[in-house]
């Protein structure tokens, strides 16, 4: 039949989500590694180098020398018929619901030598010429049907993971190179079939063969780094833990142990409440976790002897509670993976840490605005005290008076302002009084002195118990700055009125550094971040919450002063976020939002955030088609149905028979002698600027028109942001005769 194509991609009115699929998390259970760093024993050909149990691996050599070692790799000539390798799973149970082992992971480093027919694994000891598992002479893999060619390159090494499973009574083969999906199979067999594996109760007792067999054919050659068996299905997870080639092996402690911590190593500013989340090991059934301030505790506990920081024990999920923590303290924490049964083995994990926001956070120097009633120069000006440029390590403070502010002589009403460019809820001020070599023997600085503060630069208030400040010694080793405490006043501005010197007889006063910090009482960190493009009308943002708030008051508009005033529209949260569909935003603006945390049981009330900003996409995606694949349940005609329909698997428990047009989505459609065959499921030559592909889509209409029809799970609003009008872009074959095209919406 012939058909003729069309290539799309849709620009429109909605967000089609894409979906996230995996196996359940991995469990402990038997498994075996072989590196080929050691030698095959001279008499029973049995690899003397093996990570774990079970089991064991050996050569078989027909009379002849084709597998040999060198350089830590098993090479496997391509001369030398009946030579193979054979591994003995002892000890592994019968799983997926059967006698045999219906599930099953196997792992392999290997660099094939050429795109030729190589023989991955038998199932049987003595299974010739019936692999169930290929590499074929264009370099895909499979048996019977086959990834794209090529997913092997020739001479290069790869890790190549094989993962068998048991989904509704049918098969499921998914193969991963280097932690990519290139191929996913659905057989028709269910357990106990050719594809399952012996265990010792059977006749081949639990035996099966890689990279070769016991037939006289020759095939390709290629060379083994690492081997690893696993008796259960691995989760996509986890074998993307595993995605990268090493010569150290397979499991090592980034595979079996936990990793991708939260918070990160080493985070800082984290919530008093974290919450502790990993990556669980490939192979781990539950977990135990320590927690504590003492790295060597955290370090060295276990279960014997817990050290009072084992948080839990025994535990199957991947996440845990800490509690209420301290402000600035470093926490380490450790995660141990244990195996479930039968071995229940543990491996120590790598030592975590981070810290604990403080409680409160230093103001920026650069964001605060100094005056002074006088100078003494133009080097030793008031901004000196905010700038950091005396400051060296442990805070102390050199002796050079061109890091310092100094008056003018004879100022008879000393003082120095600092100006904020918000209002503050402040903590503690540090105070580093002048330091220069002569300040023993002059006394320029600071002694008595009154400290006020303001909101609005009109009300001031005194701040009591700070009246004197200490004097320094005029050492480059000076650090014993002063703290005054505000107690968290409000304030934009603070004053020091300068009422008298540590020498007495000149009238000429200085200071060296003056820090501020605030506790953060306004919400911060914009998510998405201020400044933002191509965000959803109907997007959900966030923020993190200002100390004490109780409630939020959210301003939104495209009117950045009314924003700023606080006379732009508003809505009230009592969480860290508001959803954008409720302020009806539209399509290709910019907008600016600012968060108010209020709290009425306290003074003030309520602390104005700053005002961000965003702009809205000029358009929206219903499909890009950028996420298809040749694999379920990501190929697009199990999403875009047409004439020819799918097969039952594990994704789709019912098949679909086809919509009774001459419709074919996907290059796919073709077999794979055609010339018509791209190789590739999707078009990736004929595609719009930044894009990556387009959909296929084949056509006969010698019966009805030809159709593709798509139905989303949920009813979807394609009036967000004012969408007004649908777009889809298509390119068709010259030689097409002309006919209507037509976009059916229901």
């Amino acid at each position: 039949m012939k058909r003729k194509l069309l290539c799309f991609a849709f620009i429109v009115s909605c967000l089609v989500m894409g979906t996230a699929w995996g196996l359940d998390d991995p469990v402990g259970v038997p498994w075996g590694e072989w590196r080929f760093s050691g030698a095959f024993d001279g008499a029973s050909e049995v690899l003397a180098d093996k990570a774990s149990a079970p089991g064991s691996l050996m050569r078989i050599n027909a009379g002849s020398t084709a597998i040999t070692q060198a350089d830590n790799v098993v090479i496997v000539s391509e001369t030398g018929p009946g030579d193979y390798l054979r591994v003995d799973i002892d000890d592994v149970m019968e799983n997926g619901g059967g006698a045999y082992v219906n599930e099953y992971t196997m792992i392999f480093d290997v660099k094939a030598a050429q795109a030729d027919w190589l023989p991955i694994y038998n199932t049987g000891s003595d299974n010739y010429n019936a692999a169930d598992f290929w590499m074929n002479a264009e370099g895909a893999l499979g048996s019977g049907s086959y990834s794209d060619a090529g997913v092997m390159p020739p001479n290069t090494w790869v890790r190549l993971v094989v993962v068998r499973m048991l989904e509704g009574g049918s098969w499921v083969r998914d193969v991963y190179v280097d932690g990519t999906l290139v191929f996913g199979d659905l057989g028709a067999e269910g357990g106990d079939g050719n594809s399952s594996l012996y265990t010792n109760a059977q006749e081949d007792e639990g035996q099966f063969t890689i990279l070769s067999d016991s037939d006289a054919t020759v095939y390709a050659g290629c060379e083994l780094a690492n081997f690893a068996f696993v008796s259960m299905a691995l989760s996509a997870e986890a074998v993307a833990d595993l995605s990268e080639f090493n010569e150290g092996g397979i499991f090592d402690v980034s595979s079996v142990g936990a990793s991708k911590p939260l918070p990160d190593e080493e985070a800082v500013d984290v919530l008093r409440n974290a919450t502790l989340s990993w990556n669980p090991g490939v192979l781990a059934g539950t977990h135990d976790v320590y927690f504590g301030e003492a790295l060597a505790d955290v370090s060295g506990a276990t279960r014997s002897n817990p050290m009072g920081v084992q948080l839990v024990q025994g535990q199957a999920a991947t996440s845990t509670d800490t509690g209420r923590l301290t402000f600035g303290q470093t926490y380490y924490w450790r995660v141990d993976e244990v195996n479930a049964t039968p071995d229940h083995t543990i491996f120590s994990g790598e030592v975590w840490n981070f810290t604990v926001e403080p409680y409160s956070i230093q103001i920026p120097g650069a964001t605060v605005t100094v005056t002074a009633s006088s100078a003494s120069n133009e080097f030793s000006i008031p901004d000196r005290t905010m700038d950091g440029s005396g400051l060296g390590e442990d805070d102390a403070h050199t002796i050079s008076p061109e890091a310092m502010w100094f008056t003018a002589t004879g100022d008879t009403d000393p003082w120095i302002q600092y100006g904020f460019d918000t209002v503050h809820k402040l903590d503690t001020m540090k105070v580093w009084n002048s330091n220069s070599s002569a300040e023993m023997a002059i006394g320029w600085g600071v002694k008595d002195v009154q400290i006020e503060y303001s909101a609005d630069g009109q009300n001031w208030d005194v701040l009591t118990g700070a009246t004197q400040l200490s004097r320094a010694p005029g050492l480059p080793t000076y650090n014993q700055y002063d703290e005054i405490d505000f107690g968290g006043a409000a304030a934009r501005y603070v004053r020091l009125n300068i009422q008298s010197n540590w020498g007495g007889v000149l009238m000429s006063y200085s200071l060296s550094e003056v820090q501020f910090y605030s506790i953060p009482a306004a919400a911060r960190t914009p998510e998405p971040a201020s400044g933002s493009a191509d965000v959803l009308p109907n997007a959900v943002v966030s923020w993190r919450t200002g100390r004490d708030a109780a409630q939020h008051t959210v301003y939104v508009g495209t009117d950045m002063d009314a924003v700023a005033d606080g006379t732009a529209p508003s809505a009230t949260s009592m969480t860290n976020s508001l959803d954008l569909s409720s302020q009806n935003l539209q399509l290709g603006e910019t907008y600016y939002w600012r968060v108010d945390e209020v709290n009425e049981a306290q003074v003030p009330s309520v602390w104005a955030g700053p005002v961000w900003s965003l702009s809205t996409s000029a358009v929206l995606v219903v499909d890009d088609f950028e996420s298809y694949r040749n694999n379920s349940p990501d190929r697009p005609f199990q999403t875009w149905l047409d004439g020819f329909g799918y097969s039952d698997d594990e994704f789709f428990s019912i098949g679909y028979g086809g919509n009774g047009t001459g419709a074919g989505v996907g290059h796919d459609i073709w077999s794979l002698s055609s010339p018509n065959f791209d190789e590739t499921i999707m078009e990736g030559s004929i595609t719009l600027e930044g894009s990556s592909q387009s959909m296929p889509f084949y056509y006969d209409n010698s019966g009805a028109a030809s159709q593709t029809d798509r139905t989303w799970a949920t009813s979807q609003d394609w009036t967000v942001g004012g969408a007004a009008s649908l777009v889809l872009y298509f390119y068709g074959s010259e030689d097409n005769t002309g006919g209507p095209l037509f976009v059916e919406i229901n």
